[in-house]
């Protein structure tokens, strides 16, 4: 019985292989948001290095960026909940070497995820979902039933952004984030996260790869609080030598003061790519 049953999943996987081999799903398999943070990850660890690519490294409000908008060779390690040290940490501990990396500077002071990070390198299975796909997470079962149905209903019910709604922020979320950008954080916390982010730039410098700052547009009420303006006076302070990008002031729509709502969030992939091209 048990040989049996052995023999059927060696039998389902193996089927399931070929599946994923040569149908190659193209569609976006991703569950929840950790789970689309560890597919963005797996995807840019997996595939060739590339000294041509641009790499974005940033928090939930990059997480946004639409990829479809930017050149084929971008990659956007914005990752949901996760800061951009992460991004910066997988970069570096995986040895890339991309041509251009834009890091995103509106959430300075978030601490990095250590175990986000070591599960994508644990020893064994991250050589085993290098060499066998279907270990991968983007192949997971359920992902590539639930986004297949994902895709088709969506493609049968159309989409089209001049439909969506540019209502205001929700309310109580816009409070909040006014509280937190009223607040500053001790000075050896701002220099400590700092240092972290010094480290991380330097390492990247030291292979040939240019780095450059960005900041995404928010509500332009915390954009002018005195949580913003630190962040932006600290870049300036310890990397004076860097480009700072940074869109004109202007009513930008979000969903709760920080995340772009998806119409905008597409107006300022737009920006971002021309961005990109002027710098390449």
């Amino acid at each position: 019985m048990i040989k049996r049953s052995f023999l059927v999943f060696v039998l389902l996987a193996a089927a399931y292989a070929l599946f994923i081999h040569f149908v190659d799903p193209d569609w976006d398999t991703t569950q929840h948001l950790q789970n689309g943070n560890r597919i963005k990850a797996e995807e840019f660890l997996f595939s060739p290095d590339d000294p041509q690519a641009t790499v974005i490294v940033g928090s939930s409000l990059a997480y946004r960026i639409e990829l479809d908008s930017l050149p084929k060779n971008t990659w956007n390690l914005g990752f949901g909940g996760l800061s951009i040290y992460d991004g910066l940490e997988l970069i570096n501990r995986a040895g890339r070497t991309p041509g251009l990396v834009l890091i995103e500077t509106n959430v300075l002071f978030r601490s990095p995820d250590e175990g986000f990070l070591d599960a994508l390198f644990e020893p064994g299975l991250y050589h085993a979902r290098r060499s066998v796909p279907i270990m991968r997470e983007e192949n997971q079962p359920s992902g590539v039933l639930y986004g297949w149905i994902r895709r088709s209903l969506l493609k049968n019910a159309g989409t089209d952004r001049s439909e969506e709604e540019e209502g205001e922020p929700n309310q109580v979320m816009l409070q909040e984030h006014r509280a937190n950008y009223a607040l500053l954080p001790a000075k050896e916390e701002q220099e400590a996260f700092m240092g972290t982010l010094r480290a991380g730039v330097n390492e990247l410098e030291k292979r040939g790869v240019k780095v450059v700052f960005f900041e995404i547009p928010i509500h332009e009420e915390l954009e002018e609080m005195p949580l913003s303006e630190l962040g932006r006076d600290l870049v300036t302070t310890h990397f004076p030598d860097h480009a700072f990008l940074r869109m004109e002031r202007r009513k930008w729509n979000t969903t709760d003061g920080l995340h772009l709502a998806k119409r905008d969030a597409h107006v300022f992939s737009g920006e971002l790519a021309r961005w990109i091209e002027s710098l390449q």
